[in-house]
């Protein structure tokens, strides 16, 4: 009877023991392991690495640009491009780009809809005129724009970031539109003629009443040495961004 009662306890005890194990084998299998992620440049967002393939880059002292094609369930084809932008606006900076847009490519949607390859800005410095430029070239090519959460587009890279055809400023992000009192940054307000040609490439870009109006309140800010941000919240307002 004793030899019994002890193998019943014995099996018991193996019972509760295979149950232990089986459970902590269950909660290990709950834990999430962190997917690897691709930070944008200058940002603190980015992709799962496993969505993305490295299409071509260009760096520079001034600059670093980049290609992907990111998987998108949304489009048919199951992929769309995109390109990072890290440094400054200047002519090399606008020669890779033409390059680059070249190769970029948009997708339908699985409902018919057109989307655009898209653009992450982050720069702080640069060429006016190279920003007229670079904005040209995107608006050519359909391009969407777009600065992220960490991201500033300031002086030159905001000239540009109006020449999406689609444009987006996401979380804490920031278009800043910037004097020159700090060289090689924005706007000369003092002369005539550099007045003329913001006034008239923001009419190119933005219906002739969205355009003055900015225009008109760039002037207002334009003497202020940190120049005038706009976030997600108010760029909108602005006509800044369309979507």
């Amino acid at each position: 009877m004793q030899t019994y009662l002890l193998g019943r306890i014995g099996q018991r005890l193996y019972r509760s023991l295979l149950a232990a194990v089986w459970l902590l084998i269950g909660l290990g299998c709950a834990v999430e392991v962190p997917v690897p992620k691709h930070p944008i440049m200058g940002s603190d967002f980015g992709f799962p690495n496993y969505k993305l393939t490295l299409q071509t880059e260009t760096e520079r002292a001034a600059f670093h640009v980049k290609l992907f094609t990111l998987k998108f369930d949304e489009c048919a084809s199951g992929n769309i491009d995109y390109v990072e932008f890290d440094g400054a606006v200047n002519k090399d900076a606008v020669e890779a780009f033409q390059t680059i847009l070249l190769e970029a490519q948009g997708c339908k949607t699985r409902k018919g809809r057109t989307l655009y390859p898209f653009v992450y800005l982050n720069s702080s410095s640069g060429d006016l005129r190279e920003g007229y430029a670079l904005g040209d070239l995107f608006r050519k090519y359909n391009i969407e724009t777009l600065v992220t959460q960490g991201q500033i587009c300031k002086g030159a890279c905001a000239m540009a970031f109006l020449g999406g055809k689609l444009r987006k400023i996401q979380n804490t992000g920031l278009v800043i539109f910037a004097s020159n009192k700090t060289k090689g940054i924005g706007i000369d307000c003092e002369r005539a003629s550099e007045q003329v040609l913001v006034r008239a490439y923001l009419q190119k870009m933005l219906d002739t009443s969205v355009a003055d109006r900015l225009y008109f309140n760039l002037l207002n800010y334009c003497a202020q040495p940190e120049g005038w941000a706009l976030g997600a919240d108010v760029s909108s307002v602005w006509g800044v961004t369309n979507e």
